[in-house]
């Protein structure tokens, strides 16, 4: 009996440990402004150094959708920018993916770019899934005019944070492709932040 009683009573202590650690982390996540908030909760903030090496043609029609049948995706679009370092921010919402409104329009000539969250503290975001598409899969974008623009998957990898690659992400492209990015294992605790980057790459469909 005093054995069971010794590991109920280890069991509770490290149930009120953990409690605290929670409300520990709450209170901490409480304090942060914004941009430290989507850093903590495993967000894009970091990675991305957007560049135009083309003038891209705009259409006047813009990305209000995203939506990716294999992976459960059906998501808005968030309008995403850069801050004052030229690092492009991170969507500000877990669930909805955002399109960087600078570059290019999905469907126009270049590589239009669109980031969504891995997860959060609270669980699983937009592109938690991403990794799971392989070449060929749909990705589909619909536009304010009313037009669904549709890509296929030419392939993914996986790339550090620190060595992000700027020029093929961003660079110039013979045709209309389209880029969606997400973090990638693995996770750093220290830094509350994934270390690596997936970056998908899609053609449009003829």
């Amino acid at each position: 009996m005093g054995g069971g009683a010794a590991v109920a009573w280890r069991h509770a202590t490290d149930q009120r440990a953990a409690a605290e650690q929670v409300r520990a982390e709450q209170e901490r996540l409480a304090s942060m402004t914004a941009a430290e908030r989507r850093k903590a909760r495993g967000g894009t903030g970091r990675f991305q150094d957007p560049m135009v090496s083309q003038a891209p043609t705009r259409s006047t029609a813009t990305p209000v959708r995203l939506v990716i049948p294999k992976i459960g995706v059906d998501s808005g679009l968030e309008r995403l920018h850069q801050d004052s370092r030229g690092v492009l921010v991170a969507p500000e919402l877990a669930d909805t993916a955002g399109w960087w409104a600078k570059g290019v329009v999905p469907g126009d000539v270049g590589a239009a770019v669109i980031v969504g969250h891995l997860d959060t503290i609270l669980g699983p975001a937009v592109f938690v899934r991403l990794k799971q598409l392989r070449p060929g899969d749909l990705v589909e974008v619909r536009m304010s005019d009313g037009r669904t623009v549709r890509f296929s998957v030419d392939g993914s990898h996986v790339v550090k944070k620190a060595l992000f690659p700027s020029d093929a992400v961003y660079g110039p492209t013979p045709d209309a492709q389209l880029r969606l990015i997400t973090c990638s294992e693995p996770f750093d605790p220290m830094a509350h932040s994934y270390t690596d980057n997936l970056v998908l790459y899609a053609t449009l469909r003829a």
